[in-house]
């Protein structure tokens, strides 16, 4: 059966608009449609692209009854306005990772959701990765024995390009700085793998960056389980993306590029899976066969437009990511361990 697709504006059209454009196109269940931003530039060369139309208004735009979905990449601080207009016009969205820059936004956002019938997927995209669903996957049969820990780093130097007049450098626009913007997307995946997350103990700091927020962290989280899981994120140096599962049969770890991580189709050697069961032994290697998390995330927003199902990362889901990322400011600023539960 021919699979409908989906008819899609984009709404923001900066970098990460070009990275999930180039996504949508790569798969076969989303057309793009139209676009907006309040900069025509922008919308101009968007146009041009993708081959879209523009709407000249955010009036406009919501008025499009063409338009089935929209993915949003504005600013953090701009979603809860932007994700209630678009459910009160009755378009679907996408809306890139976070959910919102503080709690307060993220509960409205939720509770806006839960009365507006449109489905809101948020792109915590990292979980796509074909390496973290393998891990998931060895952990869920046990293959790796009882898990005790988990620890993974995320790291670029995109925190060095930060100026005054950037809204990732405002403290109120951006809590917890490369908390909110890196360490997150661990924090999602660590819940996919090893469940909830019960309490948190970090260490948020200032080092390099001229911006007044947080560029390095690192962060110890406990999980219902039991499990531990540790995640440090760095916005000053090159990047860094990598895991490692600790279980009473063995030991799994990974880490990736840069290319692999927008678009592994490009990248010259495949994600790698390595497997240490034996300490005097070698490692076991396993070649990922080739994901792409962006698309794979659009493509099953779309399905879950047509069958009306429950996007993976719904807006509940990304709220609990959200309160991890604030506890850990809140552990940071008191010194102490902090309940999770608190800022659900």
């Amino acid at each position: 059966m021919t699979f409908k697709k989906i008819r899609v504006a984009s709404m923001g059209l900066g970098r990460w608009a070009n990275v999930l454009a180039d996504a949508a196109e790569r798969g076969g269940k989303i057309q793009l449609v139209s676009c907006f931003s309040r900069t025509k530039e922008k919308r101009k060369k968007f146009m041009e692209t993708y081959g879209t139309r523009e709407a000249n208004s955010f009036e406009e735009f919501l008025n499009d009854d063409e338009i089935e979905a929209v993915i949003l990449t504005t600013p953090n601080y701009a979603h809860r306005e932007h994700i209630q207009a678009l459910s009160e016009s009755g378009k679907h969205i996408y809306c890139e990772k976070p959910i919102a820059h503080n709690l307060e936004d993220s509960k409205i956002i939720v509770d806006t959701i839960s009365k507006s019938g449109v489905k809101l997927a948020v792109g915590h995209s990292a979980r796509r990765l074909s390496v973290c669903r393998e891990m998931e996957s060895l952990i869920s049969k046990g293959e790796l024995g009882e898990i005790s820990m988990n620890e993974s780093n995320f790291c670029t130097e995109r925190g060095l390009e930060l100026t005054p007049d950037l809204w990732r450098s405002d403290p109120k626009l951006n809590p917890t700085g490369v908390v909110i913007q890196l360490s997150i997307h661990h924090v999602d995946t660590l819940r996919f793998m090893h469940g909830p997350i019960k309490e948190v103990t970090a260490v948020l700091r200032n080092i390099h960056t001229k911006a007044d927020v947080e560029d390095a962290s690192m962060i110890i989280m406990e999980h219902d389980s039991g499990i531990l899981s540790y995640v440090g994120s760095g916005w000053s140096c090159p990047w860094a993306f990598h895991m490692n599962v600790h279980g009473t049969r063995g030991v799994a770890h990974f880490r990736i590029t840069g290319q692999q991580w927008r678009d592994p189709s490009k990248s010259p050697q495949p994600i790698r899976l390595y497997i240490d069961r034996d300490p005097l032994g070698e490692d076991t290697v396993s070649d990922m066969v080739e994901g792409d998390m962006f698309r794979d995330a659009l493509e099953d927003f779309a399905i879950c437009i047509r069958e009306d199902k429950n996007p993976e990362v719904n807006e509940k889901i990304a709220h609990e990511s959200l309160a991890v990322v604030h506890a850990a400011s809140e552990s940071s600023k008191s010194r102490k361990t902090v309940s999770v539960r608190d800022f659900l």
